[in-house]
């Protein structure tokens, strides 16, 4: 059987048939998700839950840049068409277009998106890759470390900007050239917050859990960091 995606078609096996069974639906989309990242990956597919060094690994072949390939084609899209939209980020896309849209990235194929495409559709989109990344951008190992820094920022601004630069630089070169086209693109979405109404804090609160959190989450924890 041939399956069309992307830019080529694909042979897959049938000749077998497979019947797995989940206890919960969370179960049962965690499987599907590693299945597709097993037969979708070699193929630029499975970007959702992907590591994000294996994604960055796999796209070299289509040049060097900062970020993910989803990642651009959503932040081209909302920079065209969407700084001045209302909430966004804080208003949800349609929910079913933005799973169709993971589906088909996961499944190796490169839709595009074009004047009738929602914006906030694909705002939605772009937190949902972020958020499923199997490690936020800055890693785990460096929570507390970010965190420390946001501390010393409310005490010593001098000292704490200092200690964030030098935080910033340690970070693996992958994730740090995605944190910086991802605050770089924050600034330009901040700076129309007159019209947007997205200001730095609304910004930070949105997409903060994306970026930085503990391996195990401690509201707490989290509202001390803030």
């Amino acid at each position: 059987m041939f399956v069309q995606g992307g830019d080529r078609d694909r042979m897959t096996a049938n000749h077998e048939s497979y019947l797995l069974m989940a206890s919960t639906q969370n179960d049962m989309e965690d499987w599907v998700k590693s299945i597709r990242r097993v037969i979708w990956g070699p193929f630029g597919g499975g970007i959702f839950g992907q590591k994000l060094e294996d994604t960055v690994r796999y796209e070299k072949r289509y040049g060097n840049r900062l970020a993910p390939m989803l990642v651009e084609q959503c932040v081209d899209f909302i920079r065209q068409r969407g700084l001045k939209e209302e909430g966004l980020f804080r208003l949800p896309g349609q929910a079913n277009l933005v799973k169709e849209l993971q589906d088909a990235f996961d499944c190796g194929e490169k839709p595009s998106f074009d004047s009738n495409t929602d914006v906030h559709t694909v705002a939605s989109l772009l937190k949902l890759y972020l958020r499923e990344l199997p490690e936020p951008v800055i890693p785990y190992a460096k929570y507390e470390d970010f965190l420390s820094c946001a501390k010393l920022l409310s005490k010593e601004e001098e000292a704490g900007v200092k200690e964030l630069a030098k935080q910033v630089k340690s970070l693996p070169v992958v994730n740090y050239n995605l944190l910086k086209y991802i605050c770089r693109f924050l600034d330009e979405v901040q700076s129309y917050s007159g019209v947007n109404k997205m200001s730095v804090q609304n910004l930070a609160t949105v997409f903060g859990p994306n970026i930085l959190r503990p391996k195990v989450e401690d509201p707490l924890t989290i509202m001390e960091g803030k």
